[in-house]
């Protein structure tokens, strides 16, 4: 078997060991495409994330569905990331409007990762757990952030403990 087939279908399992934990988030392959997998529809539950912001006034959702499609044929050689997209919506700096995720910046770019990992790191961003992710991708949503950091990590379950996080997008 190819050294990309090999890690596509080590992901899957690691997907799907991902799935099987009782952790706070929920995860749930929805959709998988191909053999090994290539295609990736992605249930979130219990993982809070901003959908929208009027004003100053956050509107909240639990729920999200991510996508993760098109591994480059060169997977997994370091920084060579499949695209990464929320279905649903989210206002996050580093989310573009069509909801592509933006690693750009980030060591995703020049280290390899297994796919379970990179969920992980996803279910972080929602929640503005890891707060150095690069460029962003909204300007808008990252100097939102930046007035209400008072309001970060998203999650009950932070390791971040008593103390918040200072954001750093430019």
């Amino acid at each position: 078997m190819a050294i990309r087939d090999q890690r596509l279908a080590n992901d899957y399992r690691g997907l799907q060991k991902l799935c099987a934990f009782n952790e706070p988030v929920k995860v749930k392959i929805l959709e998988q495409r191909g053999t090994p997998p290539e295609y990736y529809r992605i249930q979130l539950s219990n993982c809070k994330g901003i959908e929208s912001v009027a004003g100053e006034t956050p509107k909240y959702r639990t729920e999200h569905i991510i996508i993760i499609s098109n591994f480059p044929a060169n997977y997994p050689d370091p920084g060579q990331l499949p695209d990464v997209k929320v279905e649903t919506p989210l206002y996050h700096p580093n989310v573009f409007s069509h909801g592509g995720f933006c690693f750009k910046g980030s060591e995703l770019t020049t280290i390899s990762q297994p796919l379970d990992v990179l969920v992980k790191r996803v279910i972080s961003m929602i929640q503005y757990e890891n707060l150095r992710f690069g460029a962003p991708a909204n300007g808008n949503a990252r100097d939102w952030a930046n007035r209400n950091n008072h309001l970060f990590p998203l999650s009950t379950g932070s390791d971040f403990g008593q103390t918040k996080p200072k954001l750093n997008w430019r």
